[in-house]
């Protein structure tokens, strides 16, 4: 008897294993503003990394910075049978086609990088936002500056007390572009650094851009102590610009980005920027993989802890020369 009640409760058991639902497979599509940004890439390679170790399908379309571009890209999407869309917008005011496709077809959006407004973000429950907080970024970037500066005196190449700047911009309108640099200056205004602007350039985010920029600035001799950048590419392209014009690291002014990839690292490794901030990446593509997994397999989201519901935001680190090793190769 007791073998027979073994046996039973074994079956019983075994029965319930069979009877579990087995994981969705399923497919992202994956729209970005632009593939030759390094940053989204970098989210877009990780993302598919992550997926793959799962047999999971993503597709991703390039937008080559055109809404419209993205709009039919997606409706493309959608009817290849994209069961979840991951949207890096072009224009993050103009979600109206890509949320009303979406309601549409009932087809969960996590959003990434380039935040839509809230009010878009509240038309519907199945609406996602992953990417980090631009003002914390430009705190830190701020920080990085005056840290540096206080420590450097020599960097008032001028002796006049006060540290003349210039700015390269991302995008006009991007939410980043406008609460990085505000951001940024304000800090070091806080910090008790005595500014003075001396312009600043709209570069897209581009390191071609900003490197044509910076060799105009440097060939009409216009003066400024401290270069703060809204990314490392563009950081990456003052440098460039610098280097190409042969002008030693001691005479150029301190020159800070934001994002921590490769070559920011690289750059802060080698003394030719003062220091970056360490935008993570890889959490916010795992933080949509396990998203888009949870949506797709009717998991509990409450361990996400969703900002509103809807919006997670990854922490941002300050990196200097002070701790750049401790980042590895990122």
């Amino acid at each position: 008897m007791k073998n027979i009640t073994i046996l039973c409760a074994l079956a019983i058991a075994l029965s319930g294993c069979r009877a579990m639902p087995p994981k969705k497979n399923f497919s992202i599509g994956v729209a970005v503003y632009d593939s030759n940004d390094v940053f989204v890439s970098s989210i877009c390679d990780t993302l598919q990394k992550e997926a793959s170790n799962d047999g999971i399908h993503v597709s991703v379309a390039d937008a080559a910075r055109s809404q419209l571009n993205e709009n039919e890209q997606v409706s493309d999407l959608i009817a290849d049978g994209a069961d979840i869309l991951c949207i890096n917008l072009v224009d993050r005011s103009a979600t109206s086609t890509i949320i009303n496709a979406a309601i549409d077809k009932n087809i969960p959006v996590i959003f990434f990088n380039r935040q839509p407004v809230e009010s878009d973000l509240n038309r519907w429950e199945k609406l996602y936002y992953v990417g980090a907080d631009a003002q914390e970024s430009g705190r830190l970037q701020g920080q990085i500056a005056a840290s540096w500066l206080r420590s450097h005196p020599e960097a008032d190449r001028s002796h006049d007390g006060i540290i003349q700047y210039y700015i390269l911009e991302g995008e006009p309108g991007h939410q980043d572009t406008i609460i990085r640099s505000e951001t940024s200056v304000d800090t070091l205004s806080e910090a008790g650094i005595s500014l003075e602007k001396t312009g600043y350039a709209i570069c897209d985010w581009q390191k071609e851009k900003a490197q044509e920029q910076t060799a105009s600035l440097i060939e009409n001799g216009t003066y400024f102590e401290l270069l703060i950048c809204n990314n490392d590419e563009m950081a990456a392209g003052a440098v460039q610009a610098y280097q190409d014009a042969g002008i030693p690291e001691d005479q150029r002014p301190a020159i800070v980005g934001v994002d921590g990839t490769d070559e920011g690292i690289s750059l802060v490794r080698s003394g030719e920027i003062i220091g970056t901030v360490y935008n993570n990446y890889k959490d916010q593509a795992e933080m949509i993989y396990r998203l888009a997994d949870a949506l797709m397999n009717h998991k509990n989201l409450q361990e996400f802890n969703l900002q509103n519901g809807h919006s997670y935001f990854s922490s941002y680190q300050k990196m200097t020369s002070d701790n750049v090793s401790s980042f590895g190769n990122q």
